[in-house]
């Protein structure tokens, strides 16, 4: 909501949710009161049978409508929540970094080859395999 104060905003969202629930509960009577008066009038021949199925076309479009706003403002509400979580990540302050001057000196290792040598390799030989292989120094 651009341009509105902070302390604003959440009673123009409950507003602006008021609304959009009255609009909904009165979409819902006025489907409820066209299902009335259609199965209320008695079916005429051919002229009233063209009437009844625009009206049942009407009420079947009007009601449909509104299960897409429906659909609508709760993928808006999903999008707008999902999006200033994100926006809210993305400008978050990094985190300090990790002291890297000497690594190796935190280097241990494990303790069944603490106790034993490293092994010195000399120059490659060739053994006439076709492969070199170090040669113990």
């Amino acid at each position: 909501m651009a341009g509105v104060e902070e302390t604003n905003r959440p009673r123009l969202a409950l507003a602006l949710g008021a609304l959009g629930a009255f609009l909904v509960i009165f979409g819902l009577v006025l489907i409820v009161q066209q299902i009335e008066q259609i199965s209320s009038q008695p079916i005429q021949p051919a002229a009233g049978r063209k009437s009844l199925s625009s009206a049942r076309a009407i009420q079947s479009v009007l009601f449909l409508l509104l299960v897409l706003v429906g659909i609508f403002a709760i993928a808006s509400f999903a999008f707008v929540r999902w999006s200033r979580r994100y926006r809210r990540w993305l400008m978050h302050k990094p985190q300090a970094a990790t002291p890297n001057a000497d690594v190796w000196a935190m280097h241990r290792l494990p303790e069944e080859v603490a106790g034993e040598q490293d092994i010195e390799f000399g120059p490659a030989v060739d053994d006439d395999d076709g492969d070199t292989d170090p040669k113990p120094g």
